[in-house]
């Protein structure tokens, strides 16, 4: 197996905090009384020896890989017992052996998990000489196993548990995204509608809701059809529209609904086919915006355009008359010396007022018009 990986593996189970967990302090207390020693403790072996659970012992809890015990264990990938370390030469020079806090016997069996990386011991520890019978080997082994599933098993909880904290949180996520959706989807000012390929409403805004409240007295529902909302007048254009969406074609319309009391509206009307994942037609969208505003000043800015193109008929026709005559007559009047004829003056004033009853007409026009 990798060492990096086997100490990514350590590193997984490091983080669990294992001191805390109820059963394996159990465990390590069940191997002390089986094996009759005053010390059990659980390790994790990674850059460093850690002692994550333990029982009557006082010892740091991480040291140095070559000063302990476990490490040999490890290497063996088997049981380990020295009966009397004092005796043994591996050992007796061995501070916590020599010295305080006097260690005479040890036996450890390696944690191993399903994917057989050696991840650290359970062990025993004595202050006397001391001998396990194969009964008590053996269950140590079993206690070795049982931690290591117990490990395991927080390790596989830790994992779901951040998994479905995920989950949760792009649950959350998706939800608070719909809520923005749907609160921008209800503050549009158009009447959006959603419909089945049976004309049935599947969703629909609260523009779309007033819209159908206010013209049609009723209360939108869903499943209700929609066609039943409309007056004999629109019914055959609507399906029409709405027929040629559900054959994949985009269709938008302008026309004037008349509601009798109620007024008339200008709406721009918009048929789009909906298509699901894989790309069938699935429904169709159905959007009125109302344009009267809109249409409104198309009317306003057509009468300014007609009006221009009566001032600009009188300027290039009606003006050119009387003022090609006035300009005519004041060059007779110039080549007699300005002395002009009761004739002439008649004249120039028929032309001069004439130009004024168009002058008048153009400003009729721009003042009042129609």
């Amino acid at each position: 197996m990798s060492e990096d990986l086997r100490l990514q593996v350590v590193k997984q189970f490091e983080n669990l905090a294992l001191e805390y967990n109820q059963e394996l302090q159990q465990t390590v207390e069940f191997a002390a009384k089986l094996c009759n020693t005053p010390v059990a403790y659980i390790t994790l072996m990674g850059n460093m020896h850690w002692i994550k659970v333990k029982k009557g012992i006082d010892i740091a809890p991480h040291t140095s890989l070559d000063l302990f015990f476990s490490v040999h264990t490890v290497k063996r990938n088997s049981l380990f017992v020295v009966n009397d370390a004092l005796k043994d030469a591996r050992f007796n020079t061995h501070r916590y052996v020599a010295g305080k806090p006097g260690i005479r016997f040890y036996a450890g069996a390696p944690l191993i998990t399903h994917a057989g990386h050696y991840v650290g011991t359970i062990g025993v520890i004595d202050y006397k000489p001391h001998l396990l019978t194969k009964q008590q080997q053996l269950t140590l082994k079993i206690l070795a196993k049982h931690a290591v599933g117990v490990m395991e098993l927080k390790l596989s909880l830790e994992q779901l548990n951040k998994s479905f904290a995920g989950l949760k949180q792009e649950q959350e996520n998706n939800l608070k995204n719909e809520i923005r959706l749907r609160s921008m989807f209800e503050s549009l000012t158009d009447a959006y509608f959603l419909l089945g390929k049976e004309g049935e409403i599947i969703d629909f805004n609260r523009a779309a809701y007033n819209f159908v409240a206010d013209k049609y007295g009723k209360k939108l529902t869903y499943g209700y059809g929609f066609t039943g909302l409309l007056s004999v007048a629109y019914r055959d254009i609507f399906i029409s529209n709405y027929n040629s969406a559900l054959n994949g074609q985009r269709v938008q319309q302008e026309w004037l609904a008349d509601y009798g009391i109620k007024g008339k509206v200008w709406w721009d009307c918009t048929f789009e086919p909906v298509r699901n994942n894989n790309g069938e037609i699935m429904g169709v969208s159905y959007v009125a915006r109302n344009i009267d505003e809109r249409k409104l000043n198309e009317e306003k800015i057509n009468k300014q355009r007609m009006q221009l193109l009566k001032i600009a008929k009188i300027q290039s026709h009606d003006y050119r008359g009387p003022v090609t005559t006035i300009l005519g007559l004041m060059n007779l009047i110039e080549e007699d010396d300005y002395l002009a004829t009761k004739e002439h003056l008649t004249m120039l004033q028929a032309a001069v007022k004439k130009l004024d009853e168009k002058i008048y007409e153009v400003v009729k026009i721009v003042d009042y018009p129609e």
